[in-house]
């Protein structure tokens, strides 16, 4: 969309940090917090996939002008490409250098979260599920914008397609609790989420779809959230892995429905908000090397007080970000518009 929406980037931030949280937890703040409670901000990946499909639907519906299939891999390619690959540069040498890790070829195409263990940068396989609905998206929207022109077709393919991976998960998926395996991340198994965003898209300008909301209900259904987090988190079963997920998206969008519909927030108007959600990008591909670095320096200056082990990641993580944001996220933007005018 032309004109960002504060709630949405208030959408984007939670998402952002809650995987932030996660991973900062299970480094310096387990020995405080049940591991259950540090592990739903896991989840906020879920909250990236309902958006991703929901902004990239808008923007085609909102228009509703016929997909053009190169432009629109351009856009995305020049958008997210360039600084995965420096991400990817940075994470593969940090690991050739302390393990002589070699190099798999299938990151450069997206291929790893089909792999049985992403071997690492384990957060690029959400990535991956992203990158992969790129690359059909448009090819879906030439079909039902040339070939299959009825709108209620299309609306059972998006409900067929928000329903089956919670059909693929307990027919055919093996439950992996380590969370870094096919069955666990592979894009089959994943993309319900960004098959709602699609949905709640198209219900809104297809159906003109809307309802009224307010910061109670946001409030009840974040909090809810947390709870089917929380509950997917303490019951590591397939039933949770399958039915549970699902639950999770469906509130998830529900969620994003409510801050859509609802009048700007408060906190959505601040400027950490706004900036966080700029640069979330930046921040989700590099926080995890951010924290690798920061056990290099706890070593080297023998930090033993969990606050300042804490502090010197957060700080790192925050630097890291916004330098890769100005020196090679915003770079690659600028680039891209101008290529594409």
């Amino acid at each position: 969309m032309a004109k960002r929406v504060g709630n949405l980037d208030l959408f984007r931030c939670i998402a952002v940090l809650s995987v932030a949280y996660y991973h900062v937890g299970e480094r310096f703040l387990y020995q405080f917090i049940p591991f259950n409670f540090l592990n739903i901000g896991r989840y906020g990946v879920e909250l990236f996939f309902v958006l991703s499909g929901f902004l990239i639907s808008n923007v085609y519906y909102k228009k509703d002008t016929q997909t053009k299939l190169f432009k629109f891999w351009l856009q995305r390619f020049l958008r997210t490409y360039p600084p995965y690959l420096l991400a990817l540069l940075l994470t593969f040498t940090s690991v050739y250098v302390v393990r002589k890790q070699v190099f798999d070829w299938g990151y450069l195409v997206f291929f790893q979260n089909f792999y049985s263990k992403v071997p690492y940068f384990i957060a690029s396989w959400s990535i991956c599920v992203e990158e992969h609905f790129y690359l059909i998206f448009p090819l879906m929207m030439v079909i039902f914008g040339r070939v299959i022109k009825n709108r209620s077709v299309c609306l059972t393919f998006w409900i067929v397609c928000c329903l089956m991976p919670t059909f693929l998960r307990y027919k055919f998926g093996v439950y992996d609790a380590s969370g870094t395996g096919f069955y666990r991340v592979g894009t089959i198994f994943r993309f319900d989420g960004i098959a709602l965003g699609c949905l709640i898209s198209f219900l809104i300008h297809k159906y003109n779809f809307s309802v009224k909301s307010n910061p109670v209900i946001s409030l009840t259904l974040f909090l809810t959230l947390i709870a089917i987090s929380y509950w997917v988190s303490i019951k590591p079963s397939m039933m949770a892995y399958s039915v549970g997920y699902f639950l999770m998206i469906l509130n998830i969008g529900a969620l994003l429905v409510s801050f859509y519909f609802s009048r700007e927030f408060f906190i959505s108007k601040t400027g950490f908000v706004k900036n966080t959600a700029l640069m979330a990008y930046s921040l989700y591909l590099v926080h995890a090397l951010a924290l690798n670095v920061t056990d290099v320096v706890i070593n080297k200056m023998h930090l033993q007080n969990w606050s300042l082990q804490l502090s010197v990641g957060v700080i790192t993580i925050f630097l890291a970000t916004v330098a890769f944001y100005y020196l090679i996220e915003k770079p690659s933007i600028t680039f891209r518009n101008k290529m594409l005018h």
